[in-house]
């Protein structure tokens, strides 16, 4: 089995790293060239581009997908498979039909729901309690192709952002190999998905990170799990920027307005939220490290009765 892989996210690296661990080894890896990141804006390459490097991969990185030296370049490979996860730009219908076998994406989600870019962010805002993983036969409609396997995994509430994508990326290797092998047995059936039940997600937005203390605390506390390092969900203390990276939701009834903290102890600032109490236990104010609730109390004099800003 000959391939090449198509990855450029954090995702994507995850995925790429267990293939190479279980000694699937792609040909080729076309990757997204690196890009000005971070403040300063340097270019840094991605995780994809540094692994692929690291264990001596060909790899690629074109400014566009429709050039002729591109599709030289695929064709010469003759790959059986393309794989792609996570690869950020969308394949021209040229480029699906140069695999020998089939161009198969992997899509952190159980389609057709979550299809786009940001499906492990949007399951954790929105509270489910399940997801999976989807391998596809892709086609020209963005995540629409033909369903070949998928797997289930439950979301831990200690799952977040973090912990998610890599236990999703461990399945999705895993699956990935389970699918090729069904394949190349010819023992497969595509399964169409239902446009029905299709939801779709965006890439999250600064703004989305944005906390508004009329939600629930469980919809808050969600909303800290999906967007830790980015966007990180925020609020305002004293008309200043505060990244919320921990908090815990209390079935806590309050009659307090939403954003007022209710409660102060060496555990955590409490506050009320549209339903129940917000125990906040780790922050990070604009332009210092993240501390725990306490030592950000004691240094910006939080009492009891003050509120952050909706």
């Amino acid at each position: 089995m000959k391939f090449i892989y198509f990855g450029s996210g954090q995702f994507a690296y995850f995925v790429l790293k267990q293939l190479y661990n279980q000694g699937v080894k792609p040909c080729l890896v076309v990757s997204q060239p690196d890009k000005p990141k971070r403040r300063g804006l340097k270019i840094l390459p991605t995780e994809v581009n540094l692994f692929a490097k690291d264990k001596n991969i060909p790899l690629i990185m074109p400014l566009s997908l429709d050039t002729q030296e591109l599709k030289e370049k695929l064709q010469t490979e003759g790959a059986d498979f393309f794989l792609v996860a996570d690869y950020g730009r969308i394949l021209p219908h040229w480029l699906l039909k140069l695999p020998q076998v089939m161009p198969l994406g992997l899509h952190p989600s159980l389609l057709p729901c979550y299809r786009g870019p940001a499906p492990i962010s949007r399951a954790i805002i929105n509270g489910e309690n399940q997801t999976g993983v989807t391998i596809f036969k892709i086609n020209d409609k963005v995540d629409g192709g033909e369903i070949i396997l998928q797997k289930n995994i439950a979301i831990d509430d200690k799952d977040d952002i973090v912990s998610l994508p890599r236990k999703l990326a461990r399945l999705g290797a895993f699956s990935l190999i389970e699918a090729i092998e069904k394949i190349e047995n010819g023992n497969y059936v595509l399964i169409p998905q239902d446009e029905n039940l299709a939801s779709f997600t965006y890439k999250l937005k600064k703004e989305d990170g944005k906390i508004s203390w009329k939600c629930g605390a469980r919809q808050i506390r969600n909303l800290i799990r999906a967007t830790l390092g980015w966007p990180s969900a925020y609020a305002y203390y004293k008309d200043k920027p505060v990244q919320i990276l921990e908090a815990e939701a209390q079935d806590v009834e309050t009659d307090q307005e939403p954003s007022t903290i209710v409660k102060i102890d060496k555990q955590g600032i409490y506050a009320a939220t549209g339903r129940n109490v917000l125990k906040i236990k780790k922050l990070k104010p604009q332009g210092k490290k993240e501390m725990n609730a306490w030592p950000f109390v004691c240094g910006y004099r939080v009492k009891v009765g003050e509120r952050f800003s909706l």
